[in-house]
């Protein structure tokens, strides 16, 4: 067997599933847990998590119940509900074929009762209004998610009883519960095999993906400033730069970690992994390497980070973060990963990422699905602080948050590939040159 896949499900939807999949599929085995409220999902993630590499729900509301309990490392998980948008469509299709039902009384969960559902066939818009409904839930507590599952439904009962909905079309188990005695007739969205199986490629993407991004290379690059370096030099005594080195061993030797150390008599390297990397940094959320120095040997002077698929390009990093970090007013670590992706880590556990509208969980599902870093995601939300708009192009990335413009580029391209933006147009910077492209970002700021 390859990989190890745990879907966490409801009854009806676990039954649905093993009929579809069966245990195994291309190799991988498929192990399956029911539950039935939110906090006992959340129990049986927890008893599971480290027995199995990926973890798959039904949908963003279980999704988000995971998110608020899981710790790093984080699981790899994700939900079966991307790719629902087909049998939503082909629902509507039969119904129409019926030719009998009246589309202002189709109910469907994230069509509101004030919203048209033949303006939104027609402007083929139902996968903007599933990602809108999605989002909203992320971010919330297991209480708030059960607090608008049970308004959802009381909308549904509210709306029959009024005589207004004689068919409804959801994703939600309790909705098919709570419609029960009422007139109407329910259908629960199941997704198709082809569905399950694309969500099943996607999270067997993921593992692969993190299991390459752990076994990379990292280096952790640490400068003394140019005066203590000059001192050094002249001293030509080297006993400065050996208590730097002895202290770096002793704070690897505490964290369990056994890396290679480099010296070119100025800047002293540590190569490692990049896992090793990431516990260091305690999952890339602190620096505090250069705190810890200057208590124990008086270091004063830049630590930076870098990562790549292979030494070199680690190194090439970890120079280009010294070298960002040194245009820096505020007293941060700047890390720059595999993808070019920059990051500032703060040097205590006091972090410095910009206040928003957007939680910390909605932050880390947009960065899975855009493929970005989360503190790429929360630079892309200052820029648009400090522009006070939710238009941007990759020159305003470049302008305040220093990135390059293939990295601004790649970073607007892979917010419109996640559904976080769309072109909204274009714009000229200056006299010349082309028009660049005007991106309308999706992120409260």
């Amino acid at each position: 067997m390859d990989k190890e896949i745990a879907f966490l499900l409801q009854e009806h939807f676990l039954n649905y599933c093993k009929n579809m999949l069966g245990d195994t599929w291309q190799g991988h085995r498929i192990t399956y847990f029911c539950y039935e409220t939110l906090p006992e999902l959340q129990q049986v993630f927890l008893a599971q998590k480290g027995h199995y590499d990926a973890f798959l729900v039904s949908g963003v509301i279980p999704l988000a119940a995971l998110w608020e309990v899981d710790t790093p490392p984080y699981a790899v998980k994700d939900r079966i509900g991307h790719y629902l948008i087909n049998t939503y469509r082909i629902l509507l299709g039969l119904l129409f074929q019926r030719g009998s039902y009246d589309p202002a009384r189709i109910g469907i969960d994230f069509v509101g009762d004030d919203v048209p559902l033949v303006q939104v066939l027609e402007e083929d818009r139902l996968p903007e209004l599933v990602e809108e409904h999605n989002r909203h839930f992320l971010g919330m507590t297991v209480a708030e998610l059960d607090e608008q599952e049970r308004m959802l439904v009381a909308d549904y009962q509210r709306r029959c009883r009024a005589g207004k909905l004689d068919v409804v079309i959801t994703y939600y188990n309790s909705v098919v519960q709570g419609l029960a005695g009422e007139d109407v007739e329910c259908y629960y969205s199941y997704p198709s095999r082809n569905s399950m199986i694309q969500a099943l490629e996607q999270c067997v993407k993921q593992i692969r993906t993190e299991t390459l991004r752990r076994n990379q290379s990292a280096v952790i690059r640490i400068s003394p400033r140019y005066d203590l370096r000059a001192r050094q030099l002249a001293a030509n005594q080297g006993l400065e730069l050996l208590s730097l080195k002895q202290a770096l061993l002793e704070y690897c030797r505490q964290r369990q970690i056994d890396p290679v150390l480099k010296d070119d008599l100025s800047d002293v390297e540590l190569y490692l992994t990049l896992e090793q990397l990431e516990t260091i940094t305690q999952q890339f959320t602190l620096c505090d390497l250069g705190p810890w120095l200057d208590q124990q040997v008086g270091f004063q002077g830049l630590v930076s980070l870098g990562s790549g698929p292979d030494l070199a390009s680690a190194r090439s990093h970890a120079m280009q973060a010294q070298d960002y970090r040194a245009h820096l007013e505020q007293d941060t670590c700047v890390y720059i990963d595999e993808s070019e992706a920059i990051r500032s880590l703060p040097l205590t556990p006091r972090s410095s990422l910009p206040e928003s509208g957007v939680s910390a969980s909605q932050v880390e599902e947009a960065a899975n699905r855009c493929h970005l870093s989360a503190e790429t995601i929360y630079r892309v939300i200052s820029a648009m602080q400090a522009e006070r708009t939710d238009q941007l192009t990759s020159e305003e990335l470049i302008r305040h948050q220093g990135f390059s413009l293939r990295v601004a580029n790649r970073v607007l391209k892979a917010l419109v590939t996640g559904g976080y933006a769309q072109i909204a147009g274009q714009r000229r910077v200056g006299n010349k040159g082309r028009p660049q492209n005007l991106y309308r970002i999706s992120l409260e700021f």
